[in-house]
């Protein structure tokens, strides 16, 4: 009997592993995942998306480039605590932008290290949803089942970001707000000026910040487009009728470290008062 080289035995391990979520078919339980999350009565770590590295940072020939993960407390005893890789399991043939995990797998195929800064618990949900863990596991490639060894494991308590600047409140009818009065770039470029002067981001992170009109009744209409700056006015139909409508310039800031909205605030109020 000839033996396959550790190298071998390690890619087919894995290899059958994951090959396994494309021949399994499951409900898909990580429905309404943004994050990686404990699921507390199923002792199981949730990952929706987990990209899938080797120790230089590129992709791995024959696998997709991110997977859909679980990982089953097989051990909670303290300092051994273990979690093994079970089904189901998901190929993503693309790596979305809201991945946040990696699966970074040795250059000799011997060990995987999952990392996470994002993970949270279900129970933690409601009462702590802003309590966010980091996790590193790694496991050993050559033993089947693939389970993870905790490396390390760490919480931590997340402040939104607050935004303490001024917000502007107008009537559209009277000057200088005439129902002729145009609403383009100019106006979103003053408040994102407000915005980003106001703006206060406590943890250094990947947070989108933009400015854009919010109408939920439709009253404006494109007036013209010049290049970039799209131009809007009231649309002749809006009337005194439509008198305490509003239309609204809104900010907002998006983590994209955790995947949530963190705030939505609108930075000008243009009330409809036509007489």
């Amino acid at each position: 009997m000839k033996l396959l080289p550790l190298k071998a035995t390690a890619s087919i391990i894995l290899y059958a592993a994951l090959y396994s979520s494309t021949t399994v078919a499951q409900s898909n339980v990580w429905t309404g995942l943004t994050r990686s999350q404990f699921d507390t009565p199923a002792l199981t770590l949730r990952i929706p998306c987990a990209t899938l590295k080797d120790a230089n940072g590129n992709a791995l020939l024959d696998f997709a480039p991110a997977y859909a993960l679980n990982l089953l407390l097989s051990s909670d005893e303290p300092g051994q605590e273990r979690f093994r890789l079970v089904e189901p399991m998901a190929e993503l043939l693309q790596v979305p932008d809201s991945c946040l995990d990696t699966l970074t797998v040795s250059n000799d195929l011997s060990t995987a290290t999952y990392t996470t800064s994002s993970a949270e618990i279900d129970s933690d949900a409601a009462v702590y949803r802003d309590r966010f863990y980091t996790l590193e596991l790694e496991a050993n490639l050559l033993q089947s089942p693939i389970e993870f060894s905790v490396v390390e494991a760490s919480g931590r308590d997340y402040r939104k970001p607050i935004y303490t600047g001024e917000k502007y409140l107008a009537f559209i009818g009277p000057p200088p707000f005439t129902t002729q009065f145009i609403f383009d770039d100019d106006f979103l470029t003053e408040a994102f000026k407000a915005w980003a002067e106001g703006l206060a981001v406590f943890e250094p992170g990947r947070v989108e910040t933009k400015c854009f009109f919010n109408d939920p009744d439709n009253l404006l209409e494109v007036f013209e487009v010049v290049g970039t700056n799209t131009r809007y006015k009231l649309k002749p139909s809006v009337t005194a009728a439509d008198n305490g409508k509003e239309i609204y310039t809104v900010c907002t800031a998006f983590n994209h470290d955790i995947n949530r909205l963190e705030k939505y605030t609108q930075i000008y109020t243009w009330t409809i008062a036509i007489y």
